[in-house]
């Protein structure tokens, strides 16, 4: 079977994605329809694997809000007291929730001791489960949140999952500023390249091709002289 017979389901977000000669972006082929492809299943998988640690961080930060806003009073002070920012608390309920649920249907057990263990030993069980009704919590248009139920499939438990590892790193403030470099991609000429935070690699987002921070130098340097004689000339 043709790998271009289906396509990674993350569509133009797929890590693998290519552009076409009509500028639009096209997800990578995968065998099987529904399915995500490797760099996809693997970059989820890693953001799961966070979540632990996700979860300690957030409680963390909670107990020492708690603390700041119990804390004793100023004598004289006219400063309102600090609020508690529910959505931790409630980022927290939503992450146990969701790791809770999926590692009992990837695992086929009722009661788990360490939910999250149990998840991340069985990802690739996870990633193949069939659509199946469960009940979430939806926004509801007056205000609030009522259960709703809806159709998820093994896929979707799992990029949901990853998806909380982004939010728990945004609400801590530890999401990683990307930076980009002025210069065009030498592969694609996108002006796409990223430097990574230990400012080890560079990688273009466009086509996706990344140099080792010595040979992008030597490569950069080489571009240039190239550039210099063509000016030059003209």
């Amino acid at each position: 079977m043709s790998d271009l017979l289906h396509r990674c389901r993350q569509g133009k977000r797929c890590k693998s994605r290519t552009r076409t000669p009509a500028n639009e972006w096209l997800a990578c082929g995968v065998e099987r329809p529904d399915s995500l492809c490797r760099a996809c299943e693997e970059s989820a998988f890693d953001a799961i694997r966070e979540l632990d640690s996700d979860m300690g961080s957030l409680e963390a930060a909670w107990h020492e809000i708690k603390a700041t806003v119990s804390g004793p009073k100023v004598s004289g002070s006219s400063e309102l007291p600090i609020p508690i920012p529910l959505g931790v608390d409630a980022l927290l309920r939503e992450i146990d929730a969701e790791v809770t649920r999926w590692a009992i249907r990837a695992t086929g057990g009722e009661e788990l001791r360490n939910a999250h263990s149990m998840l991340c030993a069985n990802l690739g069980t996870l990633v193949d489960l069939p659509p199946q009704r469960v009940t979430v919590w939806q926004p509801h248009p007056d205000g609030g949140d009522d259960p709703g139920d809806l159709v998820l499939d093994g896929v979707d438990a799992v990029l949901r999952l990853a998806r909380f590892h982004g939010r728990a790193q945004a609400m801590l403030g530890l999401t990683e500023v990307t930076t980009l470099l002025p210069d065009p991609c030498p592969h694609c000429g996108r002006k796409a390249l990223a430097v990574s935070k230990d400012q080890e690699r560079v990688m273009c987002q466009g086509c996706r091709i990344c140099w080792d921070s010595a040979h992008f130098a030597l490569l950069s340097n080489v571009l240039d002289y190239e550039r210099r004689e063509v000016r030059a000339v003209a």
